[in-house]
């Protein structure tokens, strides 16, 4: 995957490479985004993104050309607030992509875009927990149809964990969950993704975002193809998906968490895609809570 990373302001066009941008990206409390440009420079995947300071119409039509339709919306913030709109929807007209962009900058956020790279086709997704401090990883794993963000807002119970040694190289602790409360969790995610599928639906007609799914009616999730999204059973990670993942989450301990804002934990989340392979979506620390 390319790791082409660009910024827009009031004033310019910004791109991974130019002098000043990771300063600029700090500056603004964007770190979300300055997580992505520090892994992508220390050779870490990350999904091709545009971060949007200024709504232009050229640069979200340039993008859009470059990598195809639909693209996948998302949004950086200085501040996390109560309640933050949904993203990681695709957007599939460029005037569905300049309304959602004018009213989530109307309320502070900064529109980040990415190609379309379909959630429910991840194979793994996982939240990584580090810090600063020790070189020990606890990696938590949801399996295909699921959402590495569920973990770290405590919507799933994680499928699969490893306690990692980094500095060994080592797998200290695995567990991976009982096919019972799998399939409790296979009924309910079938209901959200039901509903993920009305909301996009919905943000496309419109062109908001909303920051609940609660309007959505989730009954009739069973008779549509939702449960079809997720395999009947879990299958654990193979060995060589786990040694590349070790690999990254050394690279983010070493060159992106040091260069981040102090924080008592950091949280990286990545995917794992059929074509891409690992693929970083961010690292969150406890800064949005101050």
């Amino acid at each position: 995957m390319q790791n082409r990373f660009s910024v827009v302001t009031p004033a310019a066009v910004w791109q991974r490479g130019d002098p000043g941008l990771v300063g600029l990206l700090a500056s603004e409390r964007l770190y979300k985004s300055l997580s992505l440009l520090l892994a992508c420079d220390a050779g870490v995947d990350i999904p091709p993104s545009l971060l949007l300071q200024s709504v232009k119409r050229a640069p979200i039509a340039k993008f859009a050309e470059e990598w195809g339709y639909p693209l996948m919306i998302r949004m950086d913030y200085r501040s996390r607030p109560n309640a933050k709109p949904l993203g990681g929807l695709p957007l599939y007209g460029l005037d569905t992509m300049q309304r959602v962009c004018e009213d989530l900058v109307s309320q502070g956020y900064a529109p980040l875009f990415h190609p379309h790279l379909d959630r429910f086709k991840d194979m793994f997704s996982c939240g990584v927990l580090l810090t600063r401090g020790d070189f020990e990883a606890d990696v938590e794993v949801v399996g295909r149809g699921f959402d590495a963000s569920d973990l770290r807002l405590g919507k799933a119970i994680p499928h699969e964990s490893f306690g990692l040694n980094l500095a060994a190289g080592n797998i200290e602790r695995h567990t991976v969950i009982a096919d019972e409360v799998y399939q409790r969790q296979r009924a309910a995610r079938a209901k959200v993704v039901h509903k993920l599928k009305a909301y996009s639906n919905y943000v496309n007609r419109s062109g908001v975002l909303l920051s609940d799914l609660d309007q959505f009616d989730a009954e009739s999730g069973e008779t549509d193809d939702s449960k079809l999204l997720i395999p009947p059973h879990y299958e654990a990670m193979p060995n060589q998906l786990l040694q590349k993942l070790l690999e990254i989450i050394g690279i983010l301990k070493s060159d992106v968490i040091a260069f981040l804002p102090n924080s008592e934990v950091y949280v990286a989340s990545l995917s794992y895609l059929p074509v891409e392979g690992w693929v970083l979506w961010d690292v969150y620390g406890d800064w949005y809570q101050r």
